[in-house]
């Protein structure tokens, strides 16, 4: 599988292929039985990797934050208690997540914001970008970003939310440039924006999720999971409805492990 993009680098492959090496214990929200099989899919691979079940998300981010376990995936956990679990523990007003995808092709790009309730403002998608920016920056991952809109700019006349959508994206992509950071708007052409960039940025969360949710559960998109990027720790999010987790548990550790080894030594 070949993960270098044109525009920049996004080596999936070759974190997974680290993360299978790591060693690094990853605890997941899932039961026994999920486990279980679990690991005879890491065992399958020859993985060093290791997996310790949590069955709420209390237990899971107390062991996270503690240093008990390496990283986290969500597993089957519900989505809204551990996004409030999150926010307790690591003292954040919103969880920012990016989720990791790879189309037919085989090209990979990032998708944020994906949760119905990120990304609302212009604002909090450009300190959505600047986070996600910055968290695959610390795996050495370099991303050109596509800014979507509810339209093409020739379609400002044709209703309220359009033009403004088309102007948010406008000034969000000035700011984004103004930073240092390659960016384009590319108005309502995800398909464009997904084959040319490695980092797409819808409207809103909503559209986000929507975006996801075709991709991957009717399109046939790779989700490899989505990383929280406003923590230190890895923590993996995932769907309930996905039918495996070993992507996303080779990733979290993966991560850790990149995470680990560019952190300044002493």
């Amino acid at each position: 599988m070949s993960s270098e993009g044109a525009c920049g680098l996004i080596d999936v492959s070759g974190i997974l292929a680290s993360g299978s090496a790591s060693g690094l214990t990853v605890g997941i929200g899932a039961g026994d039985k999920a486990v279980r099989e679990l690991r005879g899919q890491i065992e399958a691979r020859g993985s060093a990797v290791s997996v310790e079940p949590f069955g709420n998300a209390e237990e899971l981010l107390r062991s996270l934050r503690s240093g008990g376990i390496d990283a986290a995936v969500r597993g089957t956990l519900g989505s809204v208690d551990a996004i409030r679990e999150l926010k307790r523990s690591f003292s954040i007003e919103g969880v920012m997540r990016a989720a990791i995808l790879e189309d037919a092709s085989l090209h990979p790009f990032i998708l944020a914001p994906v949760g119905i309730d990120e990304g609302s403002t212009m604002a909090t998608r450009l300190e959505l970008a600047l986070a996600t920016v910055a968290y695959f920056g610390s795996v050495q991952w370099s991303l050109r970003i596509g800014v979507l809109s509810k339209g093409r700019p020739e379609d400002a006349s044709r209703g309220r939310a359009i033009k403004e959508s088309i102007e948010d994206a406008e000034k969000l992509v000035g700011a984004l440039r103004s930073k240092g950071f390659e960016a384009r708007h590319y108005g309502i052409l995800i398909e464009d924006a997904a084959r040319e960039c490695d980092f797409v940025l819808p409207p809103d969360g909503v559209s986000g999720n929507l975006i996801f949710r075709t991709l991957h559960f009717l399109g046939g998109c790779t989700a490899f999971g989505a990383p929280v990027v406003n923590i230190a720790p890895v923590f993996v999010d995932t769907s309930r409805a996905k039918a495996g987790f070993l992507e996303p548990v080779l990733l979290a550790a993966g991560l850790a492990e990149a995470r680990r080894k560019a952190r300044p030594r002493a």
